[in-house]
């Protein structure tokens, strides 16, 4: 921090002796400092990239922060600037351990023509960076926000055909480059992002562009940033899903690093569980987790909760939980929506072109609850909890190498992320109740050498991708496919070909395997489908159709359903069932379905492993130390044994509390409850 302050120290200097030397016509003295200031800044960069998180000062750093949403005047504050606001603003997010901010400056205000600007809008932006700075909060400015809060914020020139109109895309990249510029010079930017959601403007608002269209625009964009500010980082943040238009392939190229936001509300697995439920909670991490297959750290840069949804006592354990969720995914930082609540009273001015905020300047009521703090800077418990998180993460560091089995999950070469999402976050639920790393890997690349296992969830490969994979399986690696068999021809498939029943919800489990106990019956909540196949001696069968559970003990007459066969070296795991997508049906199906088990029976034995399907687990070690992380997902208690192969301590790194050796802890996780637990060999 120290060697930080320094050069922030040292950049305010060389502003001030440039604005000295210009009025008295000198240079020498500039250039000297400018040399220092190089040579200092060649073995301290403030912002570097590293594979998994940013570095600050050449040290890997985890971000905590909020999107500055003002106190006063909301983000129209630079056309009714108040910078006293401004400052007991970042009073407050200073008292609270906040070392970043994301702002976002709205597009109509600083550039209202083609090619006119507003000084006065880009001084004031400049203002608030180092406002922010001087308490040591980091700016990241989004310079082109023009979609915000469901409102369009665009300038009068823009329209619909921004991202393809050459003299509009013009117009823009000549905006990012002229402010960024003049950010430059200022010590207390961060990075940049693109703007606010700029997907929105595609998805929610119609701009028109193909997938290559907005490709090449964001390209032109990236060059722009670098062209104003060549040592900032530059970031994308793509709102709630990676659709076909904006997906991480394309975003990757223009992009430092990249930025993921995660809503349970705007995901709508609100509507699939509860506030704290698997897919509500897991939300989160599955973003963090697919924005990583593009190989560079990733920003968890807006998530949050509002009042309107639930009690502030509950924000504030929704918040710890996805914060260090987030932390031990490996994410670069957490960045929550948002810093204060919007004043009941404020109501957005129409644009200079007429165009009214919808709902005549007022906004949609979980819009006024989203804050660390309200509109007089006062603290939430939502404010102290995330206090408490960035004073422990601290003290943990950064340095910690995961210890659990990889399971990478297939994703469709092409396709909306959107559309893809409700199967693929059942699929990702299943694989975390097995408490395995959980990692996306897309169709056509190479299976990494640190695979334990690979997900297909419900999709076909396409025959061009398939070799990757099948190299993998011949080679001794362990496959899942469902309902598609691309890897096995002795297996013989027809999924044109569907049974068009309703399956029974139990079936029964044919053979003892993994969790998989022999004649159990075995719960399946969601509908399924069943693909035709047809018998063969080629496989096992693992699990079958149940016609009549009453007497399953000497049932002969079920049907086979999930199976295990030989390909090469490997082993490749089939059911005919549309499992994954089934899950879609289900309102919070997990207390009755046993799903998971499928999944089970591909992972290998660990050192330690826990029992429960509804708490989060991980298991990191330092060159110094090893620990246990366990995060209850759920709103209610849960029982947790934690199963070690040898004998082991523990200790509570929270709180008062030691487990003696032994290989099995019981422990009694409270409602979303974080447990830190040291181990001692």
């Amino acid at each position: 921090m120290e060697k930080q302050l320094l050069e922030l120290k040292l950049r305010k200097l060389l502003m001030w002796i440039n604005i000295i030397n210009m009025k008295l016509g000198k240079q020498n003295l500039t250039f000297l400092v400018f040399l220092f200031l190089t040579s200092f800044a060649s073995g301290q960069k403030r912002s570097e990239i590293e594979k998994k998180y940013l570095l600050v000062n050449g040290k890997p750093t985890f971000i905590n922060g909020a999107n500055y949403s003002p106190s006063t005047g909301w983000f129209q504050i630079l056309d009714n600037w108040n910078a006293k606001a401004v400052e007991q603003d970042m009073d407050s997010l200073h008292s609270i351990g906040l070392d970043f901010i994301r702002f976002m400056p709205l597009w109509y205000l600083t550039q209202r023509e083609k090619d006119k600007f507003d000084q006065q809008k880009i001084d004031r932006l400049n203002e608030l960076v180092t406002i922010a700075g001087k308490r040591y909060i980091m700016v990241q400015p989004s310079l082109l926000s023009g979609w915000l809060c469901g409102g369009i914020f665009t300038p009068k020139w823009i329209d619909k055909n921004m991202f393809t109109n050459a003299d509009e895309i013009k117009a823009t990249a000549n905006m990012v480059t002229t402010i960024s510029k003049t950010l430059s010079t200022n010590p207390y930017v961060h990075s940049y992002d693109f703007g606010n959601e700029i997907n929105a403007l595609k998805a929610v608002g119609g701009f028109s562009a193909t997938p290559g269209q907005t490709k090449l625009w964001m390209a032109t964009m990236y060059k722009a940033f670098k062209a104003g500010d060549p040592d900032r980082l530059v970031t994308n943040g793509i709102g709630t899903g990676y659709d076909e238009f904006f997906p991480v392939e394309n975003i990757a190229p223009a992009c430092d690093y990249m930025s993921a936001h995660s809503y349970s509300y705007f995901h709508a697995t609100i509507a699939d569980d509860p506030w704290f439920g698997l897919r509500t909670t897991y939300s989160t991490n599955l973003m963090v987790a697919w924005a990583k297959m593009a190989g560079k750290p990733v920003l968890m840069q807006e998530t949050g909760v509002s009042g309107d949804w639930m009690t502030q006592e509950q924000r504030a354990r929704y918040l710890e939980l996805s914060y260090f969720s987030c932390w031990a995914e490996g994410a670069a930082g957490f960045v929550w929506w948002c810093s204060h609540n919007i004043d009941t009273a404020f109501r957005v001015k129409p644009a200079m072109d007429g165009r009214e905020f919808v709902g005549k300047g007022k906004f949609d009521p979980l819009e006024y609850q989203m804050g660390l703090l309200d509109a007089k800077n006062n603290k939430f418990p939502v404010a102290e909890a995330f206090k408490s998180c960035i004073g422990f993460a601290a003290k943990l560091g950064l340095n910690w190498t995961d210890q659990l089995p990889v399971c990478y999950i297939f994703a469709p070469e092409t396709i909306s992320f959107n559309n893809y999402f409700r199967k693929c976050i059942n699929a990702y639920v299943l694989a975390k109740q097995n408490h395995v790393d959980v990692r996306f890997l897309q169709e056509n690349d190479i299976v990494p050498a640190d695979a334990s296992f690979v997900i297909i969830p419900g999709f076909s490969i396409k025959p061009e991708n398939r070799k990757n994979v099948s190299n993998y399986l011949q080679s001794g690696g362990t496959v899942y496919q469902s309902y598609y068999n691309d890897l096995a021809p002795n297996i013989n498939v027809n999924q044109e070909v569907n049974t068009n029943i309703e399956l029974p919800t139990e079936l029964l489990i044919n053979k003892h395997i993994a969790n998989l106990n022999l004649l159990e019956k075995f719960s399946v909540a969601g509908h399924l489908k069943m693909a035709q196949m047809n018998w063969s001696w080629n496989y096992e069968t693992l699990l079958k159709t149940c016609p009549d559970c009453a007497n399953h003990s000497m049932n002969e007459k079920g049907d086979g359903v999930y199976f295990k066969t030989q390909v090469g070296k490997g082993n490749y795991y089939y059911t005919r069932l549309n499992l994954e997508e089934s899950l879609c049906d289900t309102y919070n199906p997990w207390n009755s379905d046993e799903s998971y088990k499928l999944y089970s029976v591909l992972k290998p034995v660990q050192d330690i492993d826990i029992d429960s399907k509804f708490v989060e687990f991980y298991h990191k070690k330092n060159a110094t130390a090893e620990i246990i992380i366990l995060l209850n997902h759920t709103d209610k208690y849960q029982e947790t044994n934690i199963v070690s192969q040898k004998k082991i301590s523990l200790k509570n790194m929270r709180k008062d509390g030691n487990f003696s050796k032994s290989t099995l802890f019981n422990i009694r996780l409270k409602p979303a409850e974080v447990l830190f637990l040291e181990v001692e060999r």
